[in-house]
């Protein structure tokens, strides 16, 4: 089950131990049958989730960007004082 915990570094250390776990059930792909196929694809799809709860987390502890603080429009601005 995945579940998001406090720290960034928890949530990354959680996805990169089940990467690695994804990994190795790749071993021998070739001849992988229907079933260990299936397996494999599950990893995958387990994976992406635990991506993006690593990614909520480092967004969630990041500061926000205010991209115009002032609140002031920035267009058509000649920079000499009239418009």
């Amino acid at each position: 089950m995945i579940t998001a915990k406090p720290l960034l570094s928890e949530n990354v250390k959680d996805f990169m131990d089940f990467a690695l776990d994804a990994i190795k059930s790749m071993d021998g792909a070739p001849e992988h049958n229907t079933a260990e196929q299936a397996v494999v694809n599950a990893k995958i799809v387990k994976l992406k989730e635990y991506l993006e709860v690593v990614s909520v987390s480092y967004n969630e502890t990041t500061p926000k960007i205010i991209e115009n603080p002032s609140g002031q429009s920035t267009g058509n601005f000649s920079g000499t004082g009239h418009s």
